[in-house]
This record gives structure tokens, sequence and C-alpha cells, in this order.
């Protein structure tokens, strides 16, 4: 068996030792709004769905849901949790931030 290693720092990370999992999901998000399509509506589906005939599937499914999972040592997972992406502050909190859950 491979090594583990932290996913923050590359770390050797002891069997039986102390570790984290940091798990992450993003999925695409609908806020109610559509705008007006300008033309007839079944060309621009027809249209769509030839778009996207050739793209890769596992390709269009990461557009819409992906999932990663990291192993942290105890000092990552502490930076991570305290400003996980590195920003000055978060840009939208709560209800704000989202809009509907899918």
């Amino acid at each position: 068996m491979a090594e583990l290693r932290c996913s923050g720092c590359g770390r050797a990370l002891q069997k039986g030792g102390l570790k984290y999992i940091i798990e992450i999901k993003s999925f695409a998000d609908f806020d109610g709004y559509l705008e007006e399509y300008p033309g007839d509506v079944r060309e621009g589906i027809d249209e769509l769905l030839d778009a996207i005939e050739n793209v890769n599937p596992e390709s269009l499914e990461e557009d819409v849901y992906m999932e990663r999972t990291y192993i942290l040592c105890k000092p990552c997972r502490d930076r991570f949790s305290d400003n996980p992406f590195n920003a000055a502050e978060p840009l939208a909190q709560g209800e704000l931030s989202k809009g509907t859950l899918h």
C-alpha cells in the first residue's frame, strides 16, 4: 500500500495517526431566474442537444455536480477550516448565498 500523505502539505501521515477527511461537494445552483429565449424554444433545445452530443458525459456531469475528498494533517485542516479559499471575507452568507437547492 502506498504511503498516505496530506493533500495540503504533502507530509507523510502515520498509520493510526491523526488525520482529517475533507469532503467537498459542488453543484449547480438555480436562482429561479430564466431569461426569455429570443427564438423558437424547440429549435433552441435541438441546438443544445446537438452541441452536447459530442461532449464527454463525465465533463457534462462535473458541470452540474462534483465531489472531491482530501486527507489533511491537523495543521492543514486548521488552516483550511479557518479560511478554505484564502478569501478576505465571505462574499455572501446564509440564505443570500444560494438559490434553490436541488
